[in-house]
């Protein structure tokens, strides 16, 4: 099959599967449709009204209000973010609750879609239209609308501080960390990796330094003195991290695939210590490492991006929508309108793919062999693994994986599997930067060859 056929049809998947799951979303349902917005809202009401958001009780009840629903689930159906993002959500709670939805979503795609668009063209894309459709289509994403999520925030901020950090705008991609207030858990590496990148030039990163400590500390801040009772936000943030697996297996760091071995919260545990180390190590190589601190501007975002990977790999507390923060690498290791992938290799991930999952239906032991031999495999051979294959397996199974856990028919989620992948690809592709003979500051030339080169923007 030809390259553009079998993307085609992966577009497609992704394009009938967010039908299917729109379709099913009408009428809402408690927990179905904005079944975490009614939360955030809930809590920027309370928040008005001087209450504490961070009592179940009161929670509770301001939720009820806002869409009744028939059963409580504590963990779910509690506030655990800082204070600073009730205050943020009040711009929305003098809408109706249905309203402040639609808004907070439409607000949502288009941040995410400009985005994609905005970095798909700073790769050098000549077109991208087609490849913003099927992100946008995804299940990583769609769950994320679906939720009320703030994940494509998130997309924006993260692609926006790489732009700006790209076209020497330091203080502006500083406060774009200002993102890392809605989800620390999850992009904590970012603005870490992000200094680390650029360390090479000490203006800049001074410059992004104190603007992110500036936003970080004021928005900290802030929620702390102007939102009542926010010191119960610590005490209430430790109960929820007690109870909170338990009651949410969709996980899609590599420790929800483990949760249900024997052990598996202490093996979870174990990759979270990992994930911390690695993306530590990785800031510190990038210090240190002359090739790292040599590579071109055009080049420096694999730094971030490929850490910010590796955590979402091994975070204990990430789902699904979270890895969203995924499509910038994924779209780095693609190439220009995917002229990197294997057309074999995408037929291989999605054959894979498929397999996987019916095993994981049928007798998820075997499921559970069936990778271990694949991972055991790929690491007998990692030094021949080549990144068109990687890129190729990683596309396939973020288009087909995420999408059978709201299926409820496999006992665990295997997005951590696809979100591995990634990571694979991202770090094979740092790896082909750093080895391109004439060092790592030389132009970098696309892959496959063409006969004329074009100088990536910013080169």
């Amino acid at each position: 099959m030809s390259r553009r056929l079998v993307l085609s049809c992966l577009l497609v998947v992704c394009a009938g599967f967010a039908a299917f799951a729109l379709v099913h979303m009408f009428p809402p349902a408690p927990y179905g449709l904005a079944d975490d917005w009614r939360v955030f809202y809930a809590a920027a009401q309370v928040i008005a009204h001087g209450g504490n958001p961070y009592s179940p009780t009161t929670m509770h009840v301001a939720e009820q209000m806002a869409q009744h629903y028939s059963a409580v689930q504590p963990s779910l159906d509690d506030f655990t973010d800082l204070p600073i993002v009730g205050l943020f959500l009040r711009a929305f709670s003098w809408l109706p609750y249905w309203w402040s939805y639609a808004v907070f979503t439409v607000l949502g795609l288009v941040v995410a879609g400009a985005s994609l668009r905005l970095w798909i063209s700073e790769l050098g894309w000549p077109r991208s239209g087609l490849w913003v459709l099927g992100a946008l289509c995804s299940w990583p994403l769609l769950v994320g609308v679906l939720s009320g999520q703030f994940d494509l925030l998130l997309l924006g901020a993260t692609i926006g501080g790489l732009v700006l950090m790209r076209h020497d705008r330091p203080w502006l991609a500083g406060l774009c960390m200002a993102a890392v207030l809605l989800k620390p858990h999850i992009l904590w590496p970012l603005p870490i990796l992000l200094g680390v990148a650029w360390i090479n030039d000490a203006r800049r990163v001074q410059q992004f330094a104190l603007s992110i400590g500036g936003v970080l500390a004021a928005g900290v801040a802030a929620g702390f003195v102007w939102v009542a009772h926010a010191g119960s936000f610590f005490s209430h943030l430790l109960s929820f991290e007690s109870t909170v697996t338990s009651v949410q297996p969709d996980l899609a760091g590599i420790p929800g695939l483990v949760a249900h071995l024997p052990h598996g919260a202490l093996l979870g545990d174990g990759f979270a210590v990992v994930g911390v180390a690695g993306v530590l190590l990785l800031a510190v190589v990038s210090l240190r490492h002359p090739a790292l601190r040599a590579l071109p501007d055009d080049r420096r975002y694999l730094i971030p991006l490929v850490g910010l990977a590796f955590w979402l790999a091994c975070t204990p507390y990430a789902h699904p929508n979270d890895d969203v923060l995924l499509f910038p690498l994924l779209a780095a290791t693609v190439g220009e309108s995917g002229r990197r992938l294997d057309s074999r290799w995408i037929e291989v991930g999605v054959i894979g793919s498929l397999a996987l999952i019916a095993c994981f239906v049928e007798a998820p032991v075997v499921g559970a062999v069936l990778l271990v031999l694949g991972a055991a495999g790929w690491a007998w051979r990692w030094d021949r693994t080549s990144g068109q294959a990687a890129a190729s397996l990683a596309l396939a199974a973020v288009v087909l994986l995420p999408d059978i856990w709201p299926l409820h028919v496999v006992p665990v989620s295997l997005t951590p599997i696809a979100v591995t992948l990634v990571f694979i690809a991202g770090a094979l592709e740092l790896r082909r930067v750093l080895s391109v003979p004439g060092g790592a500051g030389a132009s970098l030339p696309s892959w496959p060859p063409r006969p004329v080169a074009r100088p990536l923007p910013g080169s």
